[in-house]
């Protein structure tokens, strides 16, 4: 009826597959969630939400109701919202639904029809995500780019 040793093997087996699967689960902003503020992650962003600030992840995909001011920075940036501001991304998918107004800095890009840009492209051999900034220095911060010191988190307000 009850098997130590397959239990315990099973256990082993389930706690190595389970780190995976969390890091495989992005985080949720639904529609409903207004942000004040930046947002860090090392994981994976699903957003539907609207941020004013600055959002930095591993990958972020920005759904049809997304709206982002401020600067994105990360490995893969999928875009079916709208985003005013920076794009800052190896792989960069830019949809049909898609509203981008700003710079978007790419080693990839890919536009489907009907995708809105009004602002500039610009392909780059090697693009500073937060992973290489982390392996870089350690430090996982905005940029300022007035020349001071960078800024950290300084507050997150959810707003209904």
């Amino acid at each position: 009826m009850f098997r130590k040793n397959n239990e315990s093997n099973a256990i082993a087996k389930t706690s190595g597959n389970n780190k995976n699967k969390k890091e495989a689960i992005p985080s949720i902003i639904t529609r409903d969630v207004n942000v004040l503020g930046n947002i860090v992650s090392d994981g994976n962003i699903d957003f539907d939400g609207t941020l004013n600030g600055n959002i930095r992840c591993a990958m972020l995909t920005i759904r049809g109701n997304g709206y982002i001011k401020g600067e994105v920075v990360a490995n893969c940036v999928v875009v079916y919202g709208k985003v005013k501001g920076l794009i800052r991304a190896k792989n960069v998918q830019l949809c049909a639904s898609c509203n981008v107004e700003g710079i978007i800095m790419h080693e990839v890009i890919s536009i489907e029809d009907g995708a809105f840009i009004d602002g500039k492209c610009k392909r780059t051999d090697k693009i500073q995500t937060a992973e290489d900034e982390e392996n870089d220095s350690g430090d996982f911060s905005f940029e300022d780019n007035s020349g001071s010191e960078p800024k950290m988190l300084e507050n997150i307000r959810l707003i209904r």
